[in-house]
């Protein structure tokens, strides 16, 4: 770990719920190896939601899934470690990971037509776990659910806790994907995108809901998201995404994005359209990710501490011509 993610990780101390540490995660392509993810480090504390962003192909996903051990045969994690509450998840041959999931960390998926199976109907998909831990019948399962979907926004609950995902519209599998998220309370919630497919109205409903969990259950979330306007209004910390490595993150959001540290963070910033002070045109992003096999597999530079709790990645010359375009955000 660098120095400065390390006292990251020592000033978190017991509050720490998640630490991933150095992670790198390999993908075999056409029998050679390419690094999808370089170095990955970052920690998320009780009650704390941390954002994760960053544009299509830059790794976020890849690092909820690699942390969950849900990564595909493609994928694998190569070296480094993701602990939860102080316990190794990767040491074991994934049965810590099993032990916990639901419970422990639970994930909402970004594709909930592939996430949910197909052939149950998806009352049952959303109390499965919790059921078989308390012991619950049919009935009082059943009766959990209908709640679930209340909360979660689903209106007539009782007419579609016995549907199956495909008698569903795209909103309201998502909003089922989020109730079984939250069945058994878990301290952790991984979220890829969890409003894409929802209006606006929903989507304040549901990050109404994500605090209250906060609130009730300190329960602390790793955010992927596109929309930073969602980041500036559920997420306190920050970690930004570029290439399959971080190259800045900060404790303290708002600080981060008053005066961002590296041309790809400036760059980002610069492309959302701003409501209060002066009109400016937008600013796109000068260039996408670069394909995996386009990378350099060079490991990247450390973060440099910028101040507390705040680092970034010194930028390449070539990172500070390609987003200059970006300007400041």
């Amino acid at each position: 770990m660098s120095e400065a993610s390390a006292r990251g990780v020592a000033q978190a101390g017991n509050d720490a719920l998640l630490e991933i540490d150095r992670l790198c995660v390999s993908a075999r392509i056409e029998g050679r190896d390419w690094q999808a993810l370089d170095n990955v480090s970052l920690t998320v504390r009780r009650g704390e939601a941390r954002g994760l962003v960053g544009e299509s192909g830059s790794g976020k996903s890849i690092t909820l899934r690699a942390a969950m051990g849900l990564l595909p045969q493609t994928l694998s994690v190569s070296s480094g470690g993701v602990r939860f509450k102080g316990s190794d998840l990767l040491t074991d041959g994934g049965k810590s990971l099993a032990a916990i999931r639901g419970t422990g960390i639970s994930m909402v998926f970004q594709e909930p037509a592939v996430a949910l199976n197909p052939v149950l109907r998806v009352g049952r998909q959303i109390v499965d776990s919790v059921a078989w831990r308390r012991g619950w019948g049919r009935k009082q399962a059943r009766e959990f659910a209908v709640e679930l979907m209340t909360q979660v926004g689903i209106r007539d609950p009782q007419r579609w806790v016995d549907a199956y995902p495909h008698q569903l519209s795209g909103g309201m599998r998502q909003r089922v994907m989020i109730a079984a998220a939250i069945a058994c309370e878990p301290e952790m919630i991984f979220c890829d995108e969890p409003t894409t497919a929802l209006d606006v109205t929903v989507q304040a409903q549901i990050l109404k809901l994500f605090k209250k969990l906060q609130d009730d259950l300190h329960a602390g979330f790793l955010y992927v998201t596109h929309d930073l306007s969602v980041v500036a209004e559920f997420c306190s910390t920050l970690s930004v995404m570029y290439a399959g490595r971080i190259v800045e993150q900060a404790d303290d959001l708002k600080a981060m994005i008053a005066a961002p540290v590296h041309p790809y963070t400036r760059a980002l910033l610069a492309s959302v359209p701003r409501i209060k002070g002066p009109t400016k045109r937008l600013k796109g992003l000068s260039s996408s990710a670069p394909p995996l096999t386009e990378r350099s597999q060079e490991p990247g530079p450390s973060l440099a501490e910028v101040g507390p709790g705040w680092q970034a990645a010194p930028a390449s010359k070539e990172e500070i011509e390609l987003f200059s375009a970006g300007g400041e955000a």
